[in-house]
């Protein structure tokens, strides 16, 4: 590998240090930290993600086509990962932080703000990301390549999101969850934003885009909704979407999973660890199999592996060995895996498939409404569970009180309630039903190196010709595949 090339790697997959390091701080430790440590109902904390999500409705469009409309000495997309440096640093510690208010009404205003500025900061530098990388490399493996190394810092930063927050939070604000650790929190907020925020300047520093742009145009309503009519993008959605929703609800509910139902809270971070570990070494392994196979063959592979996984924890219980669980929990790694470089991997194809059929480069547009729609469904998903929780009859801060200050609870007979139960069985059926899902549109995509390099050759006929007569009939008809149109419907400007 040339150094140059090394180096642009390296930048763009610093990115993801945020990407993945503050997703999963989010997933582990908010709602933790807005019921037990800020006293918040639960339902208030899925509101409070649920109008967030909501806002990036408006904001995460808007960002892509603002970055495909910039125009300066910095780049499209690069500009923004400089600009975005103080407000990701400031709205990750914000997050944990509501400056001594103390009521729970202005607590709740408060975190609502909070939640939509980290979502903007998040918008700011994501979305020109996710649209970067067909600017750095129009080769199908090369983008494998910086996908899998993307997903290895993302994966070795969650490592460390599972590990060090907590040691911070106790170490300043001591093992007990309460109130009394809003120090720790802090703490930890400064830390990890700082991190997130320099990981942007690395990401600015050494990342590049193609020096010629196409014309700013003028886009309408219906040029966003026409995303929507690209046959592999739907596509290309049903397969991220269930898999990311299934990946948020599992991180939400495995905590509950771990503490209540198999009593092993004591393990929570070996088995945590485990999983990250595990995801980050078959992510090496995966993206060689992608190389040679195509970018959704792992999960032909890690998909049916994590369902099998998911069915098997029927038989865990409190007596199952720990190591047991760390072995469902390391498979579970796997398909993880699988599904995260298959699908960021994906996605920088589809602007190369779109300019196909439309003449345009629309990398913003495609970025920033995948973007809103990854978060916008998990919010939706998250709320949804939040309600059903609550329907149940569970209450993470009552629980955590019997627990800790009822001197004959007794957890082992608390599993066994129709609550405990519950949850057992939401575990283990939404991921089973959301990898079906995935695998079935996984099943139904067209694209591979082939088809990808005949799309590359057309769009540099119609760029020199004007049409296809660079290509062979075999290539035109690998075109059509990969693009799902026909011929007279390429190009149409």
């Amino acid at each position: 590998m040339k150094k140059s090339n090394l180096k642009s790697k390296l930048s763009y997959a610093s990115g993801d240090v945020y990407g993945g390091g503050s997703f999963l701080i989010f997933s582990l430790f908010y709602m933790n930290f807005l019921v037990l440590v800020e006293g918040l109902p639960v339902l208030a904390t899925t509101l409070i993600i649920l109008i967030g999500k909501v806002w990036d409705a408006v904001t995460d469009p808007l960002m892509g086509r603002l970055s495909d409309k910039t125009r300066n000495k910095f780049g499209r997309r690069r500009f923004y990962f400089l600009l975005g440096i103080i407000p990701v640093f400031l709205s990750f510690v914000m997050l944990f932080y509501s400056f001594g208010i103390t009521n729970i009404t202005g607590k709740i205003v408060y975190y609502v703000f909070a939640y939509m500025f980290f979502g903007s900061a998040f918008t700011l530098v994501m979305v020109p990301y996710n649209a970067i990388l067909s600017d750095m490399t129009d080769d199908y493996n090369e983008r494998t390549s910086y996908t899998t190394l993307r997903m290895c810092f993302s994966g070795a930063t969650s490592l460390l999101a599972a590990v060090i927050p907590g040691m911070i939070i106790n170490g300043v604000g001591g093992a007990s969850i309460g109130p009394a650790q809003t120090k720790g929190y802090l703490a930890m907020a400064l830390v990890f934003g700082a991190l997130f925020g320099l990981c942007w300047l690395f990401a600015f520093l050494g990342t590049k885009e193609k020096k010629e742009v196409p014309e700013i145009r003028k886009i309408t309503l219906k040029d966003w909704v026409s995303v929507f009519r690209l046959k592999p993008y739907r596509n290309f959605l049903g397969i991220f979407l269930f898999f990311q929703v299934c990946v948020d609800l599992v991180l939400a509910l495995f905590i509950f999973y771990v503490d209540i139902v198999v009593l092993q809270y004591k393990s929570y971070t070996l088995i945590m660890g485990v999983l990250l570990v595990s995801q980050l070494i078959f992510m090496i392994i995966n993206g060689e199999i992608a190389k040679r196979k195509g970018k959704v063959f792992p999960l032909y592979i890690g998909l049916p592996l994590w369902i099998a996984v998911t069915l098997m924890f029927i038989f865990v219980d409190s007596t199952t060995p720990v190591f047991v669980i760390c072995l469902f929990a390391a498979l579970i790694g796997y398909g993880a895996s699988a599904g995260n470089l298959a699908t960021w991997s994906m996605l920088s194809d589809i602007y190369d498939i779109d300019e196909c059929v439309t003449a345009q480069r629309r990398e913003g547009i495609y970025s920033g409404i995948t973007t809103f729609l990854r978060k916008f469904t998990s919010g939706i998903a998250i709320f949804i569970l939040g309600i059903g929780l609550s329907a149940m009859g569970f209450d993470q801060n009552e629980y955590n009180i019997l627990k800790s200050k009822v001197a004959d609870f007794d957890p082992a007979t608390y599993a066994q309630t129709n609550i405990v139960v519950g949850i057992k069985w939401i575990f283990i059926a939404l991921p089973a039903v959301l990898l079906a899902g995935c695998l079935v549109f996984a099943f139904l995509n067209k694209m591979n190196q082939k088809r990808f390099n005949s799309v590359i050759k057309a769009l540099d006929s119609f760029h020199k010709k004007g049409d296809l007569s660079l290509l062979s009939p075999d290539e035109i008809a690998d075109t059509e595949t990969a693009t799902g149109v026909g011929r007279d419907k390429l190009w149409n400007k």
